[in-house]
């Protein structure tokens, strides 16, 4: 029988924080379990855009720990996590934006994180595409950038294993064992494996393996998705991440060109208990509808970016987040259970957040109080609730669109 003190389920950034942060910070045993390779579903598919101030000051110093801890990762490997010290150029071109935009300011000085504004000729010359003059209010925030988000994740995985964290690849967790109501371990292909604590941070699935404790988490797997430009001089080559609230759009470099995002109405949701279990055999994208959503955002996004009608598109890259109603993550105890914890509902934040997660969750399930309040991410929050409804999946798919503005999702 292999008894561990700590198995994690998902080998994607969260749960390679969490094993990196346990081992790390302690002499305590971590598994970690993934059914395919690490980082190969959502972490290896996101933008990895770390931005410290947000409309949601619970989670400022959780990214915060998470943009410091790149260093503290590299000096553990010896090698780069593939971060981009760019910084992040925020634009409020209404009186609303502006208004967030100041609240955003006030978030950032109370947790230390640098800003400075703007005029709109700096701003150009630091975002030479920029139409800066519709602009009301430009803020650059110098320490945010943007990572590599497969590089990132799987430096967690080989700091973990530095630090004595055991990753099973290719092994599926099929049930939780249960004693009463404490989960006790693990069911998998190739035997039971035992654990003090066991945390689900299965990304799109986790809700499916929370569902064996009586619980499905309140999440959707919601699309993400982002467009990558050809590359071209006239706005490849490095500059901050670039973000327009008021077009529900952002941009960052990508390797002479220019990645596009935008948070369409309505986006896509899915039954996770519809997904296969390798997500790669899955297209989120429902026929070519994508390319309308691209098309529908360039008059309002041409406003600040006037050269995007005349850009050429290479590559579309979709992947599944996974969403809550008010767009904040799910992070604690799962109700009902004893030695059950969870990372999930990222809202397409996981990889700004991974280091607040991890940190968190090596505390929690150690009997120790977080250096974060977490009790704004409680799994129960909601309620009871039928997580694989339409009517919750709308909830979901509303609090995906309201993503860019700072305002509270319900």
């Amino acid at each position: 029988m292999e008894t561990f003190d700590h198995i994690v389920i998902g080998g994607g950034v969260l749960g390679l924080s969490i094993a990196y942060h346990l081992a790390r910070d302690s002499r305590e045993s971590v598994l970690v379990i993934e059914r395919n390779e690490l980082a190969s579903a959502a972490s290896s598919k996101a933008a990895g855009l770390i931005l410290q101030a947000t409309g949601k000051p619970p989670q400022t110093p959780m990214v915060r720990l998470t943009r410091d801890t790149f260093a503290q990762l590299e000096e553990d490997l010896g090698e780069t996590t593939g971060f981009h010290d760019v910084g992040s150029l925020r634009i409020a071109a209404s009186s609303a934006r502006e208004a967030e935009l100041r609240g955003m300011e006030q978030d950032a000085e109370s947790h230390g994180i640098p800003f400075q504004h703007l005029s709109h000729q700096d701003a150009r010359n630091k975002v030479p595409w920029l139409n800066s003059s519709v602009a009301h209010r430009i803020t650059l925030f110098p320490t945010d950038g943007y990572v590599d988000p497969y590089m990132f994740s799987t430096a967690y995985g080989r700091a973990a294993r530095k630090f004595g964290a055991q990753i099973r690849t290719r092994t599926a967790v099929i049930d939780l064992i249960l004693n009463s109501d404490r989960v006790t371990g693990v069911r998998t292909a190739s035997g039971d494996v035992f654990g003090g604590s066991v945390i689900d941070a299965a990304g799109a699935w986790a809700s499916l393996i929370s569902a064996r404790a009586g619980y499905p988490l309140p999440m959707a797997p919601t699309r993400s998705h982002y467009w990558i430009t050809a590359a071209d001089t006239s706005y490849g080559g490095e500059f901050p991440v670039t973000l327009l609230p008021d077009c529900q759009a952002y941009m960052r470099p990508d390797t002479g060109a220019m990645v596009v995002g935008v948070q369409e109405a309505n986006s896509a949701t899915f039954d996770a208990r519809q997904l296969p279990d390798d997500i790669n055999t899955f297209s989120p994208t429902r026929g070519e509808e994508h390319w309308d959503i691209i098309a529908e955002a360039m008059q309002p996004i041409s406003e600040f970016f006037p050269a995007i009608p005349r850009a050429k598109f290479a590559n579309y890259i979709s992947g599944l987040s996974t969403y809550t109603p008010d767009g904040t993550i799910l992070l604690g105890a799962v109700p009902g259970s004893s030695g059950f914890f969870t990372a999930a509902g990222c809202c397409g934040n996981g990889i700004a957040l991974s280091a607040g997660i991890g940190s968190a969750i090596s505390a929690l399930v150690r009997g120790n109080e977080p250096v974060f309040d977490i009790a704004p991410f409680a799994p129960g929050r909601f309620g009871p609730l039928d997580p694989f409804s339409t009517e919750f999946r709308d909830r979901c798919s509303a609090a995906r669109a309201r993503k860019s503005h700072n305002t509270p999702t319900s």
